[in-house]
């Protein structure tokens, strides 16, 4: 997995370590990957295989869970309709989705609620935790302004409706 390395001044510092990422792909080396990149950066990482394991696993949490980084296409219930439904239990949630199929495939409504973004497969390390770090950043200081969008396409806007 590489991306060109992308250039950024203003990326947050590391992470606090508090935030709770659910990580759902049916890949398993890939989510595997994922993790141990989220873990190693010191994030709490919630893992799951389908849709219906990440509902299970979120409906037992005490604490919120502060981002879905979820696959688009999952088995069963896709990646939007987890998505939905994780909005309902953590309506603070921020969702990003990922997709092989690039920025070119059209997926609809995926991602078109306010808060959602799309981080194109494959990509590196350092493109995965600069959009973390600037999503879990900016929604802890200024949730009125979106992050800088170097590391993958926006599908609608994220500014929350005043």
């Amino acid at each position: 997995m590489y991306l060109p390395d992308l250039k950024q001044p203003n990326a947050p510092a590391g992470p606090t370590g508090s935030a709770t990422i659910l990580l759902v792909d049916d890949n398993d080396p890939f989510r595997s990957v994922i993790s141990t990149f989220l873990q190693s950066s010191g994030y709490k990482v919630l893992e799951a295989r389908t849709a219906s394991e990440a509902s299970i696993i979120a409906a037992h949490q005490e604490n919120p869970i502060d981002l879905l980084l979820t696959d688009v296409v999952l088995p069963g219930v896709n990646g939007d309709q987890l998505g939905d439904y994780l909005r309902f239990l953590f309506p603070k949630i921020t969702v990003v989705f990922m997709s092989g199929y690039g920025s070119s495939a059209n997926f609809g409504s995926v991602g078109s609620q306010t808060g959602a973004h799309m981080l194109p497969k494959p990509f590196s390390k350092k493109t995965l935790l600069l959009a973390v770090g600037q999503l879990l950043h900016w929604k802890e200081n200024d949730e009125k302004l979106a992050p800088v969008r170097a590391w993958g396409n926006v599908t609608n806007s994220v500014h929350p409706h005043a």
